[in-house]
């Protein structure tokens, strides 16, 4: 009976010796790349950036590529190793050549409609021009005739990097930016100097949209000035299930000169208020208290800021120079489809069918669509009595004063809802009556994939 007794004990001491094994926790295997000095750990991130790029990830081989020269700019930043500059010099040569080659394979133009060009802008490649570059660039900035600005223009390496990019690898999405500023450039400069700011800013979505009204970041800011959803609202501009005044290139242009005048009061340096504008006050104003100073180029040269925003100012320095003397750069600036000229905008009564005043004008509905790209759905705001809506400029005002105001009973509803853990698209849809596809098409889903936090506008169900 002993020996059954320890048998049975046995086997049950083996069950849960193995039980507890396979609850054990894991421990995660030491990161290769935490081992070794900086030139070790970059050459480990180098490596496994290529490894990704010949998988066709171009998104994780920039990211190991960018923790490349952070690891390196560290280095330096600390007074490790003498030889840090060469090692990073090479690196960028290395990492350049490479994502040189692959842009130039894959020669993709300026991707989709919707998509900002400061997306494409700030991954572009480095370059590492010589000190002879340099030179020529300040000098030809000197010497180019009735150019003056109204802002300081620094030329250094960045700054030459990004003019050379933009004369080759992204000379297809500069000019149609180009293009597409032409008939913004004066309203643009007007707004600007009731707000009694440097014209030159007026230039800024060339890098942040290509001047595109319609254009969306990956972190969702929208317009041709780029603002996202909060900051916006900051500036008076609404920004709501039917109206998104970001998309209102001169309402937007109007906030901007707003913002930046802000920030150039508590600031007093114009690179620092491009680098808030992008970046966002608090983290740059950080970067300045830790660093003790307001040089943008000496706080670029450290991790305090993204590397975003590092990029951020000498590519609009860049992008300016190539703006105020196209030809000199290798450019032509011929004029795209003019949307908004030949336009004025006159007050009707609110809430209206857009497609009926698209008839009473004898115009189509999308071009109408065009012109007020800041209204989300098919009527002016219910809310409103009477809106200022932009027309051809030979339309008939008459016509519009006489204009019947939908009955509001007729206007879909709309809610708000804020997402709690363990809600699905499909859950919330249920418990409003409505659809899974509805909700994605009012929130500009591109996916089912919710978050805790998240704000959705939840149309009316048909219960």
């Amino acid at each position: 009976m002993s020996k059954i007794k320890f048998v049975l004990l046995l086997a049950v001491f083996s069950l849960l010796f193995a039980c507890a094994a396979s609850r054990r926790p894991l421990v995660p295997a030491a990161d290769p790349l935490a081992a070794g000095g900086p030139p070790a750990r970059a050459a480990a991130y180098f490596q496994q950036g290529k490894t990704c790029m010949e998988k066709g990830d171009m998104a994780a081989a920039r990211s190991c590529f960018n923790q490349t020269l952070d690891v390196l700019l560290d280095a330096r930043g600390g007074g490790q190793g003498g030889d840090s500059k060469n090692v990073l010099n090479d690196y960028v040569k290395k990492i350049a050549a490479i994502e040189l080659n692959y842009l130039k394979d894959k020669n993709s133009p300026e991707n989709g409609q919707h998509e900002a060009f400061l997306d494409q802008v700030i991954s572009t490649p480095l370059f590492l021009p010589t000190e002879k570059d340099v030179l020529d660039l300040k000098q030809k900035v000197s010497e180019t005739a009735k150019v003056s600005y109204s802002i300081p223009v620094i030329v250094n390496s960045q700054v030459v990097s990004f003019l050379k990019a933009f004369q080759t690898i992204r000379h297809d999405g500069i000019q149609r930016a180009l293009d597409r500023m032409v008939e913004f450039i004066a309203p643009f400069k007007e707004i600007f100097r009731q707000y009694e700011i440097p014209e030159d800013l007026v230039y800024l979505p060339i890098i942040e949209s290509g001047f595109r009204v319609d254009a969306t970041s990956r972190a969702r800011a929208r317009g041709a000035w780029q603002f996202m959803a909060a900051t916006a609202r900051l500036f008076e501009l609404r920004v709501d299930w039917q109206v998104d005044e970001r998309l209102d290139p001169f309402k937007a242009a109007a906030a901007a000169a707003r913002y930046m005048k802000d920030l150039y009061q508590e600031y007093n340096d114009w690179y620092i208020v491009l680098a808030c504008y992008n970046g966002g006050p608090r983290r740059v104003k950080k970067a300045m208290r830790l660093l003790q100073t307001a040089d943008f180029f000496t706080i670029n040269q450290t991790h305090h800021i993204r590397r975003e925003t590092k990029n951020y100012v000498p590519a609009f320095l860049a992008s300016l120079i190539i703006a105020r003397a196209p030809q000199e750069y290798g450019f032509k600036v011929n004029g795209g489809e003019a949307i908004f000229a030949g336009s004025k905008t006159v007050a009707v009564p609110s809430p209206a069918s857009l497609a009926h005043i698209a008839s009473l004008l004898q115009i189509s509905y999308v071009d109408l669509k065009k012109l007020n790209p800041e209204l989300l759905r098919d009527f002016t705001p219910s809310n409103l009595s009477e809106y200022r809506l932009r027309v051809p400029a030979l339309a008939d005002e008459a016509v519009l004063a006489g204009l019947e105001r939908i009955p509001l009973k007729q206007i879909p509803k709309y809610n708000t809802y804020r997402v709690r853990p363990g809600d699905s698209l499909y859950s919330i849809a249920r418990r409003h009556a409505t659809s899974v596809s509805q909700i994605k098409k009012v929130n500009g889903l591109r996916s089912d994939l919710i978050r805790p936090g998240m704000n959705l506008i939840i149309p009316r169900g048909d219960r």
